[in-house]
């Protein structure tokens, strides 16, 4: 199984499922992983902590889903909002919804259920060497 994954990952997620599965993946292959619960939550962390090298973004959620909160993360000024990547989570990927993930400014998406082998080389392509 991979191991090895020098990453900090935030998940934000409102499925508190969804959370403990990403949390028990991920540091499984020795990464570091923070939550959030919602766009808002995810804004605010990104903002203060400034530590992670990869967002995995649920794409619907309540209070600020995660098109609305990259395209806020997007819109601050400092390299480090532009740069990050975010990955978008979603359940299904229409040609609309690839749309509007490219144009929020997400690098990438997962679909839910997630494959780990899948999320596994989408989070190593972005670890620190």
């Amino acid at each position: 199984m991979e191991t090895g994954l020098k990453i900090n990952v935030l998940v934000v997620d409102d499925n508190q499922i969804n959370r403990l599965l990403m949390n028990k993946v991920i540091s499984k292959w020795g990464a570091t992983a923070d939550f959030a619960e919602n766009g808002l939550q995810a804004v605010e962390k990104i903002t203060q902590n400034r530590n992670y090298d990869v967002v995995l973004m649920d794409v619907y959620m309540p209070e600020m889903g995660g098109i609305e909160a990259t395209q806020v993360i997007r819109a601050k000024d400092e390299p480090y909002f532009k740069q990050l990547p975010i990955i978008a989570l979603t359940a299904s990927m229409l040609s609309t919804e690839r749309e509007q993930i490219d144009a929020a400014g997400m690098n990438d998406y997962v679909l839910k259920p997630f494959d780990p082998k899948a999320l596994f080389d989408k989070l190593s392509a972005y670890q620190k060497v």
